[in-house]
């Protein structure tokens, strides 16, 4: 979508105004690898998406915040001056709230304003839609009221804090650093203790990165993202009485020898893993080693299966078929799980067939006919 049309659209939602309106753009994210590792203090690395969520905004003289997204069916209307919590009633509403909320908080004079979604993202697979919105209002809002020169770090922070505190879901710093900081054509490695990181050329070798969305819709306040989250940490703090660690990623699998529990043993144990698995492949990524790449990506799945427990039927099944596909290398889930999207890395000259096949024989199993999308990798959030 283009600035033009996407102000026309606000247009005849909103009607005219004496405010000029401005258009933006946050992207979506695909994680590579380095899955439930942002909040255990592990590496990750994702890559912003081509796909995401537009948004055009106009202040208002008034106190009236106006809030619309085409892809949702509820418009909020509330005054600027309430002071806003979470409220179901609000539903996806509660993302821009919040932002609102966070930069009244910290003393800014926010005005009315009416702002107007439109993403082709979907919401609930896996790509960071959430993350996706609270980076795009943040900068929309930062941008509006003078606050710049923007601090992409510091603006996924707010998001961070956002998600975590308001809506209440125990997110990590992955999503809306990948959103913030991506780069066309490569991805983001970051290291989530020290806040490091370094833009990778992604460069497959003949292949090609498919998005394979199940279809299964899951919201992660209402999984069990937040109950691993509290294995996690429970994990840490039998560690730690003999290990002085931040976070649950930087133990070893040595230290596995002191939980008994097996349930969290084998979440510490995906979660150490996991964070080798990022290094290792990232050395063969550099490497241009594609049985290395492909032995991390499978790697990854199985662990998530099998000790993290986050896939579940459709996952299980897609990424199966997915390996069964000739010329597919790899396939693993991508996001929190739960349902949401897997990833396979696929050669060239079958990925025709691959995006054909894959549908057809997922939906003989499941019932239901996934998407699939090429990853193409673009830029973090921009005006347009």
């Amino acid at each position: 979508m283009n600035k033009e049309e996407l102000q026309q659209r606000f247009l005849s939602f909103f009607g005219e105004g004496s405010g000029e309106v401005h258009c933006y753009f946050a992207p979506g994210r695909v994680n590579v690898i380095g899955e439930h590792q942002d909040y255990n203090g592990g590496h990750v690395f994702p890559a912003a998406l081509k796909v995401g969520i537009y948004g055009a905004i106009r202040l208002r003289e008034d106190s009236k915040v106006r809030l619309h997204s085409d892809n949702m069916e509820k418009t909020v209307v509330v005054d600027v001056n309430e002071p806003f919590q979470y409220n179901i009633e609000h539903d996806w509403a509660n993302y821009p709230l919040g932002v609102i909320q966070f930069l009244k908080d910290k003393g800014h004079k926010v005005p009315g304003m009416d702002i107007y979604y439109n993403g082709n993202l979907p919401a609930g697979a896996g790509l960071s839609s959430s993350a996706c919105m609270l980076d795009l209002t943040g900068y929309m809002l930062l941008s509006e009221l003078g606050l710049t020169p923007i601090d992409r770090t510091e603006l996924a922070k707010m998001a961070m804090h956002v998600e975590y505190h308001f809506v209440g879901v125990k997110v990590g710093i992955m999503d809306m650093y990948a959103i913030a900081h991506g780069k066309e054509g490569h991805g983001v490695l970051l290291d989530c203790t020290h806040m490091e990181r370094k833009l990778v050329p992604l460069n497959w070798h003949g292949h090609t990165l498919v998005i394979m969305n199940t279809n299964k819709q899951r919201g992660l306040v209402d999984s069990k993202f937040n109950e691993r989250k509290g294995e996690c940490d429970a994990a840490l703090e039998i560690i730690r009485k003999h290990k002085d660690i931040s976070g649950l990623a930087l133990a070893t699998l040595d230290d596995l020898e002191s939980i008994s529990d097996d349930v969290l043993m084998r979440r510490a144990r995906h979660v150490i893993s996991e964070n080798l698995r990022v290094l290792d492949f990232m050395k063969a990524l550099e490497a241009a080693d594609l049985t290395g790449i492909a032995h991390c990506l499978n790697e990854s799945h199985r662990s998530l299966q099998v000790d993290f427990e986050v896939t579940g039927k459709e996952l299980d099944t897609i990424v199966d078929l997915a390996r069964s596909q000739e010329g597919c290398i790899a396939s693993r889930m991508t996001g929190a799980g739960f349902g949401g999207c897997a990833i396979a890395l696929v050669k060239d000259e079958h990925i025709e067939a691959f995006m054909r096949a894959i549908p057809e024989e997922y939906e003989k199993q499941i019932g239901v006919t996934p998407s699939l999308y090429i990853a193409d990798i673009g830029d973090g959030v921009y005006s347009l």
